[in-house]
């Protein structure tokens, strides 16, 4: 192999280890590891959106829909106003973090957002949205069912 081939090879490496190969996304490492850096610099607003119905697409319609669902979500992630950045953090949720308040709402997601200013320490930023998203789609599954 060639030190060009080497080069490729290992670029390669890297963008598959940092990207999401289905949303482009960086991954929950670089994530964890920005936001926190983020976290200890200044004020942010984080967003965890979580896609809605995914199960059911998948077992009705196939994966590749469900693909084509979690593609369609991400990408109206990225177009939120005011972004710094977007990561795939899981099978069906997406965090991103804003430098302003997003106003507005993702098709086939729920979604919460917080402030770091609120908060004494990351992990109790990421506790804390993660618990408003899981509020959001119990409230939004009672909706249905009624």
């Amino acid at each position: 192999m060639t030190l060009e081939q080497e080069v490729l090879h290992y670029r390669n490496m890297v963008k598959t280890y940092r990207f999401d190969y289905l949303t482009g996304m960086k991954q929950r490492h670089d994530f964890e590891h920005e936001s926190l850096r983020k976290f200890i610099d200044k004020e942010f607003y984080l967003t965890m959106y979580d896609v809605v119905g995914l199960h059911s697409v998948n077992k009705d319609h196939g994966y590749a829909a469900g693909d084509a669902l979690i593609r369609q979500v991400a990408n109206d992630v990225k177009l939120t106003e005011c972004l710094w950045d977007t990561y795939r953090i899981g099978g069906d949720e997406f965090m991103a973090l804003h430098f302003e308040r997003p106003i507005g709402n993702v098709e086939n997601a729920t979604s919460a957002t917080v402030c770091s200013k609120d908060f004494k320490s990351f992990s109790e930023m990421i506790s804390s949205v993660d618990l408003l998203v899981i509020e959001a789609k119990t409230a939004l599954k009672r909706r249905r069912a009624d």
